[in-house]
């Protein structure tokens, strides 16, 4: 046969079919590799975290997961309200926007039917972050292309105790969520280069996803294409640019989805300040801001190396600002950082085209650090150990790269023997951290020994002694008194009126723990706190409005209702009942609740005024039919001043078709009406004048 009729018979030879592998097939000769190397490395981290588990619901987890009404059963409005609210709905204006860890809250909550019980909410974050420690130890296989360092990569990295704050503290699945988003992503931007046909499909399909995560979860995430361009730079060749430019473009799809639906969310809530007290830098000048950003820089550089103390919360004043006096240790803080950032970003530079581990790991770092660095926009705390979560893992890097580079090796007999005691020291310091989440008093404890100069720390934890069985009034005082020194620098618009109704309501209670006649001195020292923060409160409101007024936004009313129930408490102590009946009403108007009309009945029977004391028990009721308390109030009320009327009933009831009683519930519900209106609730304001009409048979007049 000729040699092209030959070769035609080959081709039109039925051709042998490959048989298909399955994704599970691909993954055997994986996990028989490095499976055991998973397996001791998630088993470490449970070791570490395995006290983690039983943390309470502390400080803002008892806002997020038991406040949020959105997360609380699963329906269609909730979802909506989560993808159109912001992150802290109805409980704080901040502009953050997490609706992807709202779901997972929700999927808690609802879903596992976990509600208040903290262990599944600290094993799903156990869980991420053990997905998280296994994407690394993925990431160090292709960065070093050995087991012994990526093992040593995802060990210290995931074990190390700076990131307590973002496992144990369950809020800090921000972080975990926008993590794996980042991870994940970076591997399939990586693996999608070298695969073709219909794998690169799939690791294309993964990026889009990865990144809808990383977006979705937290605000941070958005470093992803970033930390993709940081690879490309220090591997990728030139020909493959063409094919890896079609990967940032996968990322804008989510990423512009995400916007428009941020833009959104923040066109429907009042414009939102950074509180002084959380980032001082929002009030200090350029340099002072940018000098005080980078010393916060060499504060997280030195946790990861010596992560003695470590603490939930840095507010004012726990970091001072740069105040250009180089002969203080705090401004030496500030330049010797600055040197260590410009001799890394140095390094950095020099290592581009001689060492790219180096180039990557200190780009990754700085590049991950950004979004919460202050550097370049300015964000709600001035520094907090959960931003570390994910550029903890450059300076890890770093430490794995300088092991190699001194000559050792990772899979010696010595190099096993460093990883295990550096794993063995971050380990037993993590889950010794972990005990501080325990409740409310042993974490802002740990926050006050690390940080003695945060007014928060002094505060919450004067809080938590209130709130102890029995409560610690004398510990409470210490801590309280120390919170109003930190106050005393910055001005009153620079503050929040929170610290100084907690604080008088320590010194209303010790005065009342003396009985009655004995406690005129602490209410006297719980005076003049709130009238201190009175001025406080009329000086954010004001700051508040004039800043939404500038957006173009309604003027937005944030006055601390509570700052004025106590007042009308500490006035009806003072046996100042006109003054608590000013304070009472103020507040009121900000909060409409049954708490108000309470404490202005007993001003009004203070002032033996009984009538309207009966008026303010209605109203409470109206705005708290559940409240039993004010209903048997105000049953005595009727039976001891107004025995000869037909208000008290036959047995333990009021005679509602008395006109005495009529009246008064008629007078309330106009009042009730009024507040709804005055603080913007229509619905309230038109079921409350329904009701007094049609049910009560009030006359329409009276609410005209």
């Amino acid at each position: 046969m000729s040699r092209p009729r030959r070769q035609q018979a080959i081709r039109s030879a039925p051709k042998a079919t490959e048989p298909k592998v399955t994704f599970i097939e691909r993954l055997r000769p994986l996990w028989k590799e490095h499976g055991k190397w998973l397996l001791a490395l998630w088993f470490a981290v449970l070791l570490a975290y395995s006290n983690s588990f039983r943390a309470g619901l502390v400080y803002d987890n008892s806002i997020i997961l038991q406040k949020d009404a959105r997360i609380q059963e699963v329906t269609a409005r909730n979802i909506q309200l989560i993808f159109n609210q912001e992150y802290w709905y109805n409980n704080a204006t901040t502009g953050l926007y997490r609706p992807l860890t709202t779901l997972s809250y929700l999927f808690n909550y609802a879903v596992l039917g976990n509600g208040s019980n903290g262990a599944g909410y600290h094993w799903v974050n156990f869980l991420l972050h053990s997905l998280n420690a296994a994407l690394v130890y993925a990431l160090g296989v292709i960065l070093f292309g050995g087991i012994a360092p990526a093992l040593a990569l995802a060990a210290v990295w995931a074990l190390h105790p700076v990131l307590t704050e973002s496992v144990t503290n369950i809020v800090g699945r921000a972080d975990l969520l926008a993590a794996l988003g980042v991870l994940a992503g970076l591997l399939c931007h990586i693996l999608s280069a070298p695969a073709t046909g219909r794998q690169k499909l799939y690791w294309r399909a993964g990026l889009t996803a990865a990144g809808t995560i990383a977006f979705f979860s937290k605000e941070s995430g958005a470093v992803l294409p970033a930390l993709m361009l940081v690879y490309d730079l220090a591997w990728s060749k030139r020909a493959m640019w063409r094919e890896r430019a079609g990967h940032y473009l996968l990322l804008a799809v989510p990423g512009l989805i995400y916007l428009a639906l941020r833009i959104n969310m923040q066109a429907q809530i009042p414009y939102a300040l950074i509180p002084f007290g959380d980032n001082p830098l929002s009030g200090a000048g350029f340099l002072t801001a940018t000098l005080t950003a980078i010393k916060v820089l060499g504060k997280y550089l030195w946790l990861l190396v010596w992560p003695r103390r470590l603490s939930a919360d840095y507010s004012y004043n726990a970091v001072p600002l740069f105040s250009w006096h180089l002969g203080m240790w705090e401004d030496q803080k500030a330049l010797i950082a600055l040197a260590v950032c410009l001799a890394a970003a140095g390094l950095a530079l020099y290592s581009y085209r001689r060492q790219n581990k180096v180039f990557f790991f200190l780009a990754w770092f700085f590049v991950a650090m950004a979004p919460t660095s202050n550097l370049v926009i300015l964000n709600g705390t001035i520094m907090a150990e959960r931003f570390l979560y994910l550029p903890a893992l450059g300076i890890v890097g770093c430490l794995v790269v300088a092991v190699e580079a001194a000559g050792r090796r990772w899979d010696s007999r010595l190099g096993w023997a460093t990883l295990a005691v550096i794993c063995l020291a971050c380990a037993g310091r993590t889950f010794a951290r972990n005990f501080d989440w325990r409740t409310e008093r042993s974490l802002w404890t740990s926050v006050v020994n690390a940080n003695p100069n945060s007014f928060k720390a002094h505060w919450q934890l004067t809080v938590a002694l209130i709130d102890a069985n029995p409560p610690q009034y004398d510990a409470a005082i210490r801590e309280a008194d120390r919170t109003l020194a930190i106050l005393e620098g910055p001005a009153p618009e620079q503050q929040t009126p929170p610290p100084y109704s907690d604080t008088a309501y320590c010194y209303r209670a010790k005065g009342d723990s003396l009985g009655e006649g004995n406690g005129d001195w602490w209410y006297r020292k719980a005076l003049a706190a709130l009238l201190r923060g009175e001025q406080v409160d009329a000086a954010a409101t004001e700051l508040m409005r004039e800043a939404n007024l500038a957006h173009g936004k309604t003027a937005f009313l944030r006055s601390w209702a509570p700052l004025y129930l106590e007042l009308g408490r500490v006035y009806l102590r003072l046996k100042e009942p006109d003054k608590a009946l000013e304070a009472l009403a103020t507040g009121r108007a900000r909060r409409p609740d049954a708490d108000f009309s309470e404490e202005m009945a007993r001003a009004w029977l203070a002032k033996r005024d009984w009538q309207h004391a009966t008026v303010s028990l209605m109203e409470g009721l109206l705005f708290d039919p559940g409240a039993s308390r004010l209903a048997a109030e105000l049953l005595e009320v009727y039976r001891r001043e107004a025995q000869q009327t037909c208000a008290a009933g036959s047995g333990a009831s009021i005679n509602m078709q008395c006109p005495l009683v009529h009246d008064a519930l008629c007078e309330a519900s106009r009042n009730v009406a009024l507040e709804y209106r005055r603080t913007g609730q229509p619905s309230k304001t038109t079921a409350t004048v329904r009701t007094a009409i049609q049910s009560l048979g009030c006359p329409a007049a009276q609410f005209r």
